[in-house]
This record gives C-alpha cells, structure tokens and sequence, in this order.
C-alpha cells in the first residue's frame, strides 16, 4: 500500500509547489501594479494562436495586452501605452481615466513591443502619439491617478486593466483598483512638485521619477 501511495503524494507536493509560486506572483508590490500582467497576457497571446498580420481586438481578450510605463506630468502630460506581447493590439473599446474624467481612445494598433502615447496637450514632441487633448484633466506632478478600461462601465472593477496613483492615497479610482487585484491600499508612486515624468523600471517594477533640470 505504501509504494502505491508515494506517486499520488509526489503529485499532491507538485501541485501545492505550483500553487504556492502562483499565489506569490500575484502578489503587489508596496507602489507598482501586480507583477503577473505581463505572464498572464502572454499565455494568453499565444493561445490565440494569431499571426503577426493579425489584430487582436483588445476587449474580446482576457488579460491586459497594454502596460503604463510612463507618464508625463504637467500641462502637456501624456500616457505611455505599452504592448509587451507579440501580437499587434487595437486600442478601440478603450478608455483612459483620471477619476471621473474619462476620454475614449480611437481606434488605434499598437505593434507588439511597441509604444503609443495619449497626450493631454498637443502632444508636440512625443513620438507615436495616437490622441491629443486627451479630456482626462491635467496629469499634476505633485498628485494624481490614470487609470485604462475595457468599457465604459467605470465602476466595474473587471472593466478596468491597468492602474497608477502617484504623490498620495487614497484617490477617485483607488479601491476599484484594489478590489481588481491591480494595486495595493496603501500603494503609491513617488514624486516631487519639480517631477516631469513618472517611470517604471522593468527589472525591479519600482516606480521612480524624473525632475526638471535647474
């Protein structure tokens, strides 16, 4: 009876192995969203089994295929959109937020690996922008939030895919983002009054930020 035990232990102890690595990397950092977007969605991507000719409507899709990495702060602020996988991804059906400021993005393709930009300003300057005048409220660099949709449904927390606050918590969209898994209570990204741009770095998902020279 003993030797016939020992693989179904073997595979119990596999399986709790696994679990125990899933549950740890869903877990947030103190300031950064949950580090498991970027596996997810490409576990996703390749299940799709597209081509690279091939668009991926984003809101028929489960994961986020976009990240912010980057926003500028100021009167001509702007967001960085990211697509980390491997497959084109169309921004129609999206919305960006500032609290209960919300602008439609048009419909748009973001290359895999590539990034576009939504400008609050005229966007002069900025490579890759995909919108202007973005209606979202200015991008203060002392205190604010940004937040991306899959609708219009802005108080759905499955709606929403991607989530920064920086300067201070709580804000507008904070305990959405909490009850979706993408941020922490307590969570927040760092920044001063002189800040022209909030960024996050890939190898330690800290968010840092950039001032203005003297």
């Amino acid at each position: 009876m003993k030797k016939n035990l020992l693989p179904l232990l073997l595979v119990i102890l596999m399986m709790s192995l696994g679990a125990c690595r899933g549950a740890q990397s869903t877990t947030p950092e103190a300031g950064t969203p949950a580090a498991t977007t970027t596996e997810t969605t490409e576990a996703v991507a390749s299940q799709l089994q597209t081509t690279p000719s091939e668009v991926v409507p984003y809101v028929q899709t489960v994961g986020s295929f976009l990240a912010i990495h980057e926003v500028g702060v100021g009167p001509e602020g702007y967001v960085s959109l990211t697509n980390f996988t491997n497959v084109p991804v169309s921004t129609a059906g999206l919305y960006l937020c500032q609290g209960k400021d919300c602008f439609a993005l048009p419909e748009a393709v973001i290359e895999a690996g590539q990034t576009a930009r939504v400008a609050v300003g005229d966007g002069e300057g900025l490579e890759n922008v995909i919108a202007a005048q973005a209606t979202i409220g200015e991008l203060k660099p002392v205190d604010g939030e940004v937040a991306l949709f899959a609708s219009d449904q802005f108080d759905d927390p499955k709606a929403l895919l991607v989530y920064l606050q920086w300067g201070s918590t709580p804000h507008a969209l904070t305990d959405l983002a909490v009850e979706a898994g993408l941020w922490i209570a307590t969570g927040y990204a760092p920044t001063t009054e002189n800040a022209t741009r909030l960024y996050r770095v890939e190898e330690s998902g800290w968010w840092l930020f950039e001032e203005a020279k003297p």
